[in-house]
Formats: C-alpha cells, structure tokens, sequence
C-alpha cells in the first residue's frame, strides 16, 4: 500500500491519494495453517509434492477475491506434532498463496472429527489425535510440523 500527500492546494485540509497494490508473495516458511473457511488444501512449495497431476484452467478464489491457478494436485508428507509422518492428501499446488492452508472442511468430509476448544484445535479419528492446531492471533497453526518430501 502507497500513501501519498497531494499539495495542489495550500489549504488547512490535506488530500491523500491511495494507491492499493494486490501482493501474492510466495514465502518460504514450512507452517500449515487449519483453515475453516478453506475448500481446499493449498501449498506453495512445488519441491515438497512427490508427483503432480496437473490441473487444466483451475483457479481458486482467495478471500481477498484474487483468482490464484492451481497447476496440479498432489499428497504432501508433513511431521505431526508426536512425529508421525502423515500424507495429507489433496493438496492444491498454487504457487502465488503465501501459506500452507489445511482445509478443515475437507479433512471432516473425510469422517475426521474436528473440535475447538481454548486455543487447541484437535482433529481425531476415534480416539487417535490425527493433527493439532495452537491458536494464535485468531489463526490455527498444526503444531510442531515439518515438511518431509515423499
């Protein structure tokens, strides 16, 4: 965002000009956030998808309503906070995102229960944790997670 003072008249009210420029940035970080509002699971990182198939005219819409392509679909390895290594399945491969996003809408329709409480969201499988999530400034975060490549 740019904020310049416009001068055209010395008078006591200011005018300001705004100029917003979108920013889709890829950033280098390995945090998965556990997203509500997510349909899919999303990654930036081409290097931590073993394979990918690609997607043809795919594009996903961001909640700042920029329309990002999703080249291709694939499993990702991720660390669990217990050190299990999980395949999150599904995942969209979208280069301009600057988050991991794990989509809790698609993990409960895969019959995962999903439960917020405090600040931990758990997603379990019976009684099996499966992932947790630490809440910090209203966002999930997966705990203690990696990224291993297939």
């Amino acid at each position: 965002m740019n904020v310049t003072k416009s001068n055209g008249n010395e008078s006591d009210s200011s005018v300001f000009s705004l100029f917003i420029t979108p920013s889709i940035c890829y950033s280098d970080t390995s945090e998965w956030l556990l997203d509500t509002g997510a349909t899919y699971h999303i990654c930036p990182r081409r290097n931590w998808f073993s394979s990918l198939e690609k997607l043809n005219s795919s594009v996903v819409i961001m909640k700042n309503d920029i329309a990002c392509q999703m080249i291709g679909i694939s499993t990702v390895r991720i660390k669990m906070f217990n050190g299990v290594v999980r395949d999150l399945t599904d995942v969209r491969y979208v280069s301009q995102v600057k988050k991991n996003i794990i989509s809790v809408r698609t993990v409960e329709s895969k019959g995962l229960k999903v439960t917020l409480e405090n600040i931990i969201l758990k997603v379990t499988k019976g009684s099996l944790v499966v992932m947790k999530g630490i809440r910090d400034r209203n966002l999930y975060y997966l705990k203690d997670s990696t990224v291993t490549v297939l």
